[in-house]
């Protein structure tokens, strides 16, 4: 069922990754701004009215439509514009996350109180570092998916943190809102975790706090 997917491999051709890392990390640092509640560096590459920046990247406060902003390199536009957006039906917001080496990602939920328990999907690619360095927290302790070399989606949804134990900057393309993931993937996904298999936290509310 799609509501039980908590983090599944995606069937879809992947762009180079190493050169794409490259170009993401050559971006004038002036682009980045820090997320306090994710505790990661972050750059937005598709914001509405392609602007860029903190502020742009709320959908909430801001209107238009979704457009590229200038500094996102051709080989992340393109391969969104030919593969990804065909697949997921529409454009969103689109931001590369940036973790340092030995640094730890705030664990979080990536939704609102009133959505927990909504399907919460969120697209990934990791350009440079290791899939597995994330995790999902348990009752019984936190899970880590497989390290796959493609696309993923995951639940946004189930608190969730990252520590990045590799010697590089961890890149990570991330799709967010207003896409939440398909009704029908048909044989597009392979889950590698399923929600049913285990129980939240018995206490949330900390991982909405900054």
């Amino acid at each position: 069922m799609i509501d039980n997917l908590m983090f599944a491999s995606v069937n879809l051709p992947i762009l180079d990754k190493e050169q794409a890392a490259k170009e993401i990390l050559a971006i004038d640092e002036k682009f980045r701004f820090w997320d306090p509640y994710r505790g990661i560096g972050m750059i937005s590459l598709m914001t509405k009215n392609g602007q860029a920046g903190k502020m742009a990247s709320d959908n909430r406060i801001n209107q238009g439509e979704f457009t590229w902003v200038e500094s996102t390199p051709k080989i992340v536009s393109d391969w969104f514009d030919d593969v990804v957006f065909p697949w997921t039906g529409n454009r969103a917001r689109i931001m590369a996350l940036l973790t340092m080496p030995g640094a730890e990602n705030n664990e979080h939920i990536d939704c609102d109180r009133s959505e927990l328990n909504t399907m919460q999907h969120k697209f990934r690619i990791v350009l440079q570092g290791k899939t597995s360095t994330l995790y999902f927290i348990t009752n019984d302790g936190n899970i880590r998916p497989p390290d796959i070399e493609g696309a993923f989606v995951m639940d946004g949804g189930w608190p969730h943190g990252m520590n990045n134990t590799t010697s590089e900057i961890k890149v990570t393309l991330a799709m967010g809102a207003p896409w939440n993931g398909k009704n029908d993937y048909g044989d597009d996904l392979t889950t590698h975790l399923y929600r049913n298999n285990y129980s939240m936290p018995d206490v949330l509310e900390q991982y909405w706090k900054i």
